[in-house]
């Protein structure tokens, strides 16, 4: 029994530590409104695609359980494409966010938490500034991409699974380089 309740606990705080995609959606929105920037679906799922990256590699765990999906122009988190879809491709409608005062922004980052915020807060400044089609590029050249579209034409729908373990193996390597 003892085990069991270990297991319970484990899978609890793991449970209470994932976030929601869309929370960090939200937040990403937020800082595209407050700069004055537009972001649409494709560009979303790009930052939110490095948000996941850097936050497996700074913290060595994932930011939500969800698993990101390769797809021709990238990887793409299919839940916050489904959510997002109806705006094509065109900028998301800044009310998404739903954030109506700083009391809603206030929950909304003890919902992320600090660590998370200051990741997306990184990951904005670096990528936030690029087209949405070199966020594209940036990705095609990422292995786990690269791995789960293996055997597949450059145009061909897929839902495989990008692999966390390539993502770690890639920024290992990369770090080693520097």
């Amino acid at each position: 029994m003892h085990n069991y309740t270990q297991l319970l606990l484990a899978k609890l705080c793991y449970t209470v530590y994932m976030k929601n995609p869309i929370d960090i959606v939200k937040y990403i929105l937020y800082k595209c409104t407050l700069y004055g920037d537009l972001i649409t679906n494709l560009k979303m799922q790009k930052l939110l695609y490095y948000v996941y990256v850097w936050h497996l590699i700074k913290l060595n765990k994932p930011c939500f359980e969800e698993k990101f999906q390769a797809w021709p122009n990238g990887p793409v988190l299919s839940s916050v494409y489904q959510e997002l879809k109806k705006y094509g491709s065109s900028p998301i409608d800044p009310d998404f966010s739903n954030l109506e005062n700083k009391e809603d922004l206030k929950k909304l980052e003890i919902n992320i938490g600090s660590d998370l915020k200051n990741i997306i807060d990184e990951v904005y400044e670096k990528y936030g500034i690029l087209h949405p089609f070199q966020l594209v590029s940036l990705t095609h050249d990422e292995l786990s991409w690269l791995n789960a579209r293996k055997g597949l034409s450059v145009s061909e729908s897929s839902n495989n699974d990008l692999s966390d373990q390539d993502i770690i193996t890639q920024y290992e390597k990369e770090k080693e380089e520097k």
